[in-house]
């Protein structure tokens, strides 16, 4: 009978686990190149729904947050440290987001990023930073 609650509880723990761990960043990225939208549209989207944005970065605000803007609009992108860092990211910068839209309780959105690229030459090159 233990055995048998023991079996029970870690199965329930395994799915919980799996629910509330989400989607993988590389299904977030598959979703996000089918969703190409402007900020202005991704204001309007439903919490975490994936997109990709691009736009110049205006301004870092604090820790890993870069204010990015359009000719719709501009937004909060959360970019993980492994990423900014390394690409130097910067004001002026030409960038491309995958990401997945993060409706925050105050009713604010920002964009958790997962795959970010940053144009760096006239030719339209792409250099793109992900975990994956």
């Amino acid at each position: 009978m233990k055995q048998m609650l023991w079996v029970i509880f870690i199965s329930g723990v395994m799915f919980s686990t799996a629910s509330w761990a989400g989607k993988s960043d590389q299904m977030i990225v598959n979703e996000a190149a089918q969703n190409t939208v402007t900020i202005a549209e991704a204001k309007q989207l439903a919490d975490e729904t994936a997109v990709t944005l691009s736009g110049v970065i205006v301004k870092r605000i604090r820790g890993d947050h870069f204010e990015l803007k359009d000719g719709s609009g501009s937004i909060d992108i959360d970019v993980d440290d492994d990423f900014w860092k390394p690409m130097g990211l910067k004001a002026g910068d030409q960038v491309k987001v995958m990401g997945e839209v993060d409706t925050q309780s105050d009713q604010s959105t920002n964009i958790d990023v997962v795959k970010i690229a940053k144009l760096v030459n006239p030719k339209d090159k792409w250099l793109w930073y992900n975990q994956n």
